[in-house]
């Protein structure tokens, strides 16, 4: 069933006034710090400094919390898009860039609540009311991206590129902003130079497709990701790798956090002493699940540094990795993305993956370091910005617009991140 933003806030509960708000910002930042299913009512009213039962006087159970921030996101979509509409820009670039600033600003303003949307509802959920707010939508958001997006085809827009495709990814990467940006990254700056680096692309003098199909480097990653299969085997119920399987499923759909040892034998099919024989712990299994996932960039990285190539055909076999693993390897690109907000305060899996994302990170940028000295890149911002953009664009899922193939997904970042879609041809 579609929703559109337009859900009253919870009935019946006090949420004016002065501590009702101290309570909603508090449990904003509980909720994005360490996510819902981690956050109580005793956390939140110790952070406000009452005591829990003083909380029932503004709400009546943490649902009801995240259903007015939920809520409150989805008036302010609705405003947003209220005001893109009546103000349309004679420059479709001015309008993109205005559009996507918005949206940022937004995205850090309700970062808890962007969070929430980011997965299914918590298994332990009661209610309909929350689930139903987890789905909200905004048509008159969709119309304006739509309108913006769209005038770039009379404006000077590289036939080749897939405008669908950019308006997805300018869609994706503003709203969950808050996942993918540090929240002290001023959202008219960061729009500007994202928006430069699609619309008018990050090469200088862009290799023709069939040079970049021929390089060292895509090659190296093509043969590295050739050894990925999955095993097309169905794991027997109670198997160890159906037990990882349902995990991984359960950890996308729901996060990390909010999923239960039990739910993931549920969902496997296993009583609990059947899953203990298999598995020590829900880290453990964490872990396996990020270590291999991990291992894999990891090895196509070094392959594709090790080719030798130029940067630009280096840059172009990188995209083509992410491309492969965000279609492949959906559900562990969900747990990564949104399961960001504690890599840094843990000793876990995460943390783990983290780092390892960093250092790859850290080649990522000597590369583009090396292009921009050598005069094959644009400076588009500072050299770690850049590179946080580059790599936030092969974030995005592609695959979920319109079931986005791997060539579409590939073909669409060379036409706008290495070209640049109104750049000339």
């Amino acid at each position: 069933m579609r929703m559109t933003a337009s859900l009253s806030r919870v009935p019946d509960v006090a949420v004016t006034g002065s501590r009702a708000d101290a309570v909603r910002q508090t449990a904003a930042r509980l909720f994005e710090a360490s996510g819902y299913a981690a956050t109580t009512m005793n956390d939140i009213a110790d952070a406000v400094g009452v005591l829990p039962g003083s909380l029932y006087h503004h709400f009546r159970s943490k649902e009801d919390i995240a259903v007015d921030l939920l809520t409150s996101l989805g008036h302010a979509l609705d405003d947003l898009s209220a005001g893109a509409v009546r103000r349309p820009e004679a420059d479709p670039e001015a309008t993109i860039q205005r559009l996507t600033a918005d949206v940022v600003a937004l995205s850090f303003q309700h970062a808890a609540a962007v969070r929430l949307r980011a997965h299914e509802a918590p298994p332990t959920v009661s209610t309909d009311r929350f689930r139903d707010a987890m789905r909200l939508q905004s048509p008159a958001l969709e119309r304006a991206w739509r309108q913006a997006v769209g005038a770039l085809a009379t404006s000077g827009a590289a036939p080749a590129v897939d405008l669908g495709v950019l308006r997805f990814a300018l869609q994706h990467l503003s709203f969950y902003a808050a996942s993918f940006y540090p929240s002290v990254t001023s959202p008219r700056t960061l729009a500007a130079h994202l928006c430069d680096l699609l619309l008018h692309g990050l090469v200088v003098d862009c290799p023709d497709d069939r040079e970049l199909d021929g390089s060292a480097a895509l090659k190296a990653a093509t043969d590295t990701m050739a050894g990925w299969r999955r095993s097309g085997r169905a794991a027997a119920p109670g198997d160890r790798e159906a037990i990882v399987a349902a995990a991984r499923a359960e950890f996308a759909r729901h996060g990390y956090e909010a999923t239960t040892i039990r739910d993931v034998a549920n969902a496997a099919g296993v009583r609990m002493g059947t899953l203990y024989r298999r598995i020590e712990s829900k880290e453990a299994l964490l872990g396996e699940i990020l270590g291999s996932y991990g291992d894999r960039f990891d090895k196509a990285f070094r392959a594709i540094v090790t080719a030798g190539s130029p940067v630009p055909q280096s840059l172009d076999a990188i995209s083509r990795v992410f491309v492969y693993m965000n279609r492949r390897y959906p559900e562990e690109g969900r747990i990564v993305s949104y399961g960001w907000s504690r890599r840094e305060t843990t000793t876990g899996p995460l943390h783990d993956y983290f780092i390892a994302t960093e250092q790859r990170f850290a080649e990522l940028r000597r590369i583009m370091r090396r292009g921009t000295g050598a005069g094959q890149l644009r400076k588009v911002a500072d050299p770690v910005e850049t590179a946080l953009h580059f790599r936030s664009l092969l974030w995005v899922p592609y695959q979920e617009h319109a079931r986005t193939s791997e060539a579409r997904a590939h073909a669409f970042l060379r036409e706008s991140l290495l070209r640049g879609v109104l750049s000339p041809r």
